[in-house]
């Protein structure tokens, strides 16, 4: 897996331009719930509807008053975390804690470092520092809990979906670090 991941990053990245691109459209054909038809899962998150925007307290709860508010906030929502379900199952792979081997974890103030590799060439690399945020490889580290392989918020979900975020501009500064 670790040779395919350029291949499968570069599937990922063409599909969230398909994502961004159609967002207005996969917002108008979500149903009530905010779920898009079977067809199209794939562009909403393995575990959130399209309102989990408003929802869940990522926007503001007037964002679901108005047809025309929850509309915007489904498109919010899709551009916020396009093709998620794409990375999550064709894109990501089954988790299995006794896989998974933790090389370095360190979570203080001003640094958050998880690299950790599993079966078959899996890797997952999380830092968020003073040099910005980086995920890389497959979300394992969303199964971690500080000690080991119990985190909840997944539980019941037999994947982790693939990543590739790189952001410079989302930086634990020295202020912020302080502040802890």
């Amino acid at each position: 897996m670790f040779a395919l991941y350029p291949i499968l990053v570069l599937a990922s990245l063409l599909m969230t331009l398909l994502a961004w691109t159609l967002a207005p459209a996969l917002a108008a054909v979500a149903d009530d719930s905010g779920n898009l038809p079977r067809g199209l899962r794939w562009f909403q998150t393995f575990d959130a509807t399209l309102d989990a925007g408003w929802q869940d307290g990522y926007l503001d709860a007037s964002w679901g008053t108005t047809p025309l508010r929850r509309f915007l906030a489904r498109v919010w929502w899709l551009y916020r975390n396009p093709a998620y379900g794409w990375d999550y199952v064709p894109l990501g792979v089954p988790f299995e804690a006794a896989a998974w081997r933790v090389l370095r974890y360190v979570e203080r103030a001003d640094l958050v470092l998880f690299i950790a590799i599993g079966r078959g060439g899996t890797f997952n690399v999380y830092y968020h520092g003073r040099w910005g945020m980086a995920k890389l490889g497959w979300k394992a580290w969303n199964r971690w809990d500080g000690i080991g392989w119990n985190a909840t918020a997944w539980a019941g979900y037999a994947h982790i979906p693939l990543c590739f975020t790189v952001n410079p501009f989302k930086r634990i500064t020295l202020a912020a670090a302080a502040d802890h």
